[in-house]
């Protein structure tokens, strides 16, 4: 009777354990997930998701950077907090040192949806391509941007009109939240503005007697003119400053192009000339309204720092090399259109025998 008695306590005994460990054992490992330990990084780092993620995925990434030491601890907390199937967006996380398993998982959960994330802001001539560009790297529409970008209210806001709102453009490249909005994207843009056009930027502008937006409207000019060799943008910036000095037409060819929206046209004709729009630097004199492009701040200090010199006109040289030939006399002027149209001709005639 007594070992029986003592045997059914052991049993009961055996059985209580059981349960205990079965009902408490998670309960130990949600406490073991939490302790400081299981994280290896001893200084905040930075993680880049190149895509989205599921919450129940990020364990086995982050123990694969060794950033957590065990992946299964760090999901055991995922799960208990529902958040298996929630997703992580694409882009850059910020994980601190100080922070334990629970307080990873809850920082990263509250991030979700706002990472950080590299937007470059191209040099670009299809103001199209360029909304399309920050839609794919944010959350904002292109459509909704291209509206944004084309709002007079908005233009007046920031001290522009509708032709010279561009202007304010700056190519760059920004860290910011997925999460930014059209309006915050804008006064991004408005914020590095400012800090491009420094006091001494602002100096040489006045000192070439132009603003800020004429500047950036004949970098464009510059930029499109030549795309090949930037070294000699000066010099062609210099060439144009000396016919806005003198009244004269800047006869510039991507002008030309812009207005009769043909960007990818490769010799101008006479027809496209005669094109009858503010554009059209053979037609009016001094600068067009707006950009012709987002040029390169390379290109704007290439204006603001251009090449003193007496040219007004300039002829691709005879070769295949994409520089010019630059002159001060008209009649030097025709002599280099002439052998690069005789070059030109050789090339063909080369091509037809």
């Amino acid at each position: 009777m007594f070992f029986s008695l003592k045997r059914f306590v052991v049993i009961i005994f055996i059985i209580l354990i059981v349960i205990f460990s079965y009902v408490g054992y998670p309960y130990y490992k949600l406490y073991k997930a939490k302790n400081l330990d299981n994280v290896l990084i001893k200084e905040d780092k930075i993680i880049v998701f190149k895509n989205d993620i599921l919450f129940s995925e990020i364990g086995i990434v982050l123990d694969s950077l060794n950033v957590i030491k065990d992946a299964d601890a760090f999901n055991i907390l995922i799960d208990y907090k529902k958040f298996s199937l929630d997703t992580l967006k694409k882009g850059k996380y910020k994980i601190k040192a100080i922070w334990d398993h629970n307080k990873m998982i809850n920082q990263l959960h509250l991030m979700r949806n706002q990472a950080l994330v590299d937007l470059t802001v191209l040099s670009t001539s299809n103001f199209e391509k360029l909304c399309e560009n920050i839609s794919n790297s944010t959350n904002i529409d292109s459509l909704t941007l291209m509206k944004v970008l084309h709002n007079p209210k908005i233009h007046a806001k920031y001290g522009f009109n509708k032709e010279q709102f561009m202007t304010m453009f700056i190519p760059n490249t920004f860290e910011i939240y997925s999460s930014i909005n059209e309006t915050e994207f804008i006064q991004l843009m408005a914020n590095h503005y400012k800090i491009f056009w420094n006091n001494s930027r602002k100096q040489k502008a006045k000192e070439i007697g132009l603003s800020q937006s004429e500047i950036y409207i004949l970098a464009s000019i510059v930029q499109m003119e030549q795309q090949v060799n930037i070294d000699e943008h000066p010099k062609i910036a210099g060439l144009y400053i000396n016919r806005l000095k003198i009244n004269k037409e800047l006869q510039a060819d991507p002008t030309v192009k812009f207005a009769n929206n043909l960007p990818k046209l490769g010799r101008v004709l006479f027809k496209h000339l005669e094109f009858d729009s503010p554009y059209n630097t053979y037609m009016y004199k001094g600068l067009p309204p707006g950009p012709i492009c987002i040029p390169d701040p390379s290109s704007i200090d290439a204006v603001l720092n251009y090449e003193k010199h007496d040219y007004i006109f300039m002829c691709a040289q005879p070769k295949s090399n994409g520089y010019h030939n630059f002159a001060v006399d008209y009649n030097d002027h025709l002599k280099n259109k002439r052998d690069y149209t005789n070059w030109l001709d050789k090339i063909k005639s080369s091509k037809n025998g």
